[in-house]
């Protein structure tokens, strides 16, 4: 049985992606980015019952693709993830991981049958996958959002709860231009390699 995953986005245009990264690179290298780790995160959930949700105005491509748009409500960051899951939503995740993949997102879609929570930790104490059996809004009771306590604050709400939890594997997210230099290099390195195969 797949499982709904909605994959958060935002409208991809110049100066509404990756602001903090566009202070350092520039906006279009932001922009190109994005694109290209959004494009990572589609093809991660496609096994399963993929959802884009959005927040500014859908990108024509993804009208063309028919790609399931649904429209992200107002409000901070837990509110927005609390409403997909009260939709019915299983999974949520972000669209800056380079190295999210299917297997990744179908992991947790398995744990899913076995575990009340699942949680894809990032390196800079954040995560870019949360699953849950069914909506929690005490899970997100008290998070600071995009700070570093972010998922250490969802672990406690959830021991408090008595919740079975799972994590994944840690992942890493592109945020700045430590983050884009990493993904540049992941990028050349594999590129050499296909080089010297060929």
């Amino acid at each position: 049985m797949s499982r709904r995953v909605a994959v958060f986005a935002r409208e991809p245009r110049i100066g509404h992606v990756k602001t903090r990264l566009a202070a350092d690179i520039g906006e279009a290298k932001a922009l190109d980015c994005y694109t290209k780790t959004l494009e990572i995160a589609i093809q991660a959930a496609s096994n399963q019952a993929l959802e884009l949700w959005y927040e500014g105005n859908p990108a024509s491509s993804w009208i063309e693709r028919r790609l399931h748009l649904k429209e992200q409500p107002a409000g901070s960051l837990g509110n927005r993830m609390l409403s997909a899951f009260c939709d019915g939503v299983d999974i949520v995740i972000g669209s800056d991981i380079p190295l999210i993949t299917n297997s990744y997102v179908d992991r947790a879609a398995e744990l899913l049958t076995f575990v009340d929570v699942v949680l894809g930790p990032t390196e800079d104490g954040g995560y870019c996958l949360i699953g849950m059996r069914r909506a929690l809004p005490e899970l997100f009771e008290g998070v600071t959002w995009s700070s570093t306590q972010v998922l250490g604050a969802t672990l406690r709400n959830a021991k408090r709860q008595n919740l079975r939890v799972e994590l994944l594997a840690p992942l890493w997210d592109i945020d700045d231009a430590t983050g884009y230099d990493r993904w540049i290099s992941m990028q050349n390195e594999n590129s050499a390699q296909c080089a010297q195969s060929a």
